[in-house]
């Protein structure tokens, strides 16, 4: 799904790279595994004391491994699941929740397959589990089988109508991507009622808050801006709630900065998402609203730094708003050959977008072209770069009355190239008429200097001659008398 945030015009690039509203990509909603550690609290099977006590002992195994979110290792990965599977075999259907967690166990050491046909398995002989239907839909959404996934997750709330959660909860979030992508209210209203029944099973789900405080928020977006109270009525008891319990959410936090950003209160949104980036280092959405923020106040540092955390995302960096929106921040830095490669980036994602080839038109003509040491040259190879791109632009724009203004920006910039290149020929042949006059004068000087050098030189001779004759005797020669 994509949610818009605005990004006010700076300069003229950055302006831009706002023509369209800057939106995020989200990527479809990842669907959330089940784990089970209560066997009576899952799914509720007749068991032995025997049985619990040897299905609590590799749970508290699993728990030690695992506190504080330590990663477990390939051995420990191979025991654990191993051990869990023997409690299964030593009990049984009655102890499927310990062959679920064999499943959950590689599944969470990243062993899919292994994962999904320890889950398959379960399925057949004991085809009402519904955590292994949840859990195998969520390896086939990894897969990319989602019609799959999602019949699996639906199977998982037929299933268990009284437990199920995280089913329910992904059901929910699959139905709110097909509500944004379609705008159909019959998807929107099974997203709502799959987050109603979590709620009324679970009233401090946190999953199903932040799933209602979303899809709230993009029915304000989409259709009816009176779904925006609903969202922040939804947002502000969330967070209640979980507080009560000690924990927090970068997804309320995030949604509520969105509703404040619709408010226009820049601020308080840039204090919320940074809220939830202290949550969640990782937030992608949350660092893309900082990062377009930033710009606005011309803090690039940290407009780069939440663009690079979002790119981690496979799907944002084929984000082109976002790739645009780093190019602007890295051009900010005078980064400009990273800001070239940004632009360049966007355009390949996007050909029929104009908006990079005005920014490359921009980053040339004003920037590159005034680095460093300045000279004509200089000027007139960046500015036809800059040239390329401005034609580029509004051949690519056309009459797109989204772009009206930014295409008479570019044909004024091409006008100005124009007579800056014209100035530049003029002045070239303006600096070959004066060195030719230079050299012209240069020569006269040299044939006067010459000429005066042959005069005083015969002089000098003249007077040699007449200084060696006073010195033999002879008398000067005298000029001929006339008659």
């Amino acid at each position: 799904m994509q949610h818009m945030i605005r990004i006010l015009a700076v300069t003229a690039i950055a302006a831009v790279a706002s023509a369209c509203t800057p939106k995020i990509i989200e990527p479809p909603t990842p669907p959330v595994a089940e784990t089970c550690t209560d066997p009576e609290g899952c799914e509720e099977p007749p068991l032995t004391q025997q049985a619990r006590d040897d299905f609590d002992e590799v749970v508290a195994r699993y728990q030690q491994a695992t506190a504080k979110g330590a990663e477990l290792t390939e051995r420990e990965c191979d025991e654990l699941a191993k051990a869990f599977a023997d409690v299964y075999k030593r009990h049984g259907n009655a102890m499927a929740i310990a062959q679920f967690n064999a499943g959950a166990v590689r599944e969470r050491c990243g062993q899919l397959e292994d994962a999904a046909t320890i889950y398959s398995g379960l399925l057949k002989t004991a085809p009402d589990f519904a955590l292994a239907y949840n859990n195998l839909g969520v390896i086939e959404w990894e897969r990319g089988q989602r019609g799959a996934a999602v019949k699996h997750f639906r199977s998982a709330v037929d299933k268990s109508r009284l437990q199920a959660l995280a089913a329910r909860n992904n059901v929910a979030g699959l139905a709110r991507d097909a509500y944004v992508r379609t705008a159909d209210r019959q998807a929107f209203e099974e997203a709502e009622r799959s987050i109603q029944e979590v709620l009324a099973l679970d009233s401090s789900n946190q999953r199903a808050y932040e799933n209602l405080a979303r899809l709230y928020y993009d029915r304000g977006r989409l259709q009816d801006e009176s779904y925006t109270v609903l969202a922040n009525l939804v947002v502000q008891q969330g967070l209640r709630v979980i507080r009560e319990q000690g924990r927090e959410s970068a997804d309320l936090m995030n949604i509520k900065g969105l509703l404040v950003l619709g408010r226009d209160d820049q601020i308080a949104a840039l204090k919320a998402f940074e809220e939830a980036v202290r949550i969640q280092p990782e937030h992608v959405e949350a660092n893309l609203n900082i990062a377009f923020i930033a710009i606005r106040f011309r803090n690039y540092e940290k407009a780069v730094k939440g663009f690079e955390v979002a790119f981690k995302d496979p799907i944002q960096r084929d984000n082109v708003e976002a790739q645009i929106g780093y190019g602007v921040a890295l051009r900010g830095l005078k980064k400009f050959e990273a800001a070239k490669q940004a632009y360049l980036a966007a355009a390949k994602l996007d050909p029929k977008d104009p908006r990079p080839a005005f920014n490359l038109g921009v980053l040339n003509q004003d920037h590159v072209s005034s680095d460093g040491e300045v000279s004509n040259e200089k000027t007139k190879k960046y500015f036809l770069v800059a040239e390329k791109h401005f034609k580029r632009f509004i051949e690519i724009a056309g009459k797109r009355a989204d772009f009206k203004i930014e295409v008479l920006e570019a044909q004024d910039r091409l006008a100005s190239i124009d007579e800056t290149l014209d100035i530049i020929e003029r002045a070239k042949e303006i600096d070959a008429q004066i060195k030719a006059l230079n050299a012209r004068a240069a020569a006269e000087e040299a044939a006067r200097v010459k000429h005066l050098r042959e005069l005083e030189e015969r002089a000098l001779a003249h007077e040699r001659a007449q200084a060696e004759g006073a010195a033999s005797g002879e008398a000067p020669a005298s000029s001929p008398q006339r008659g």
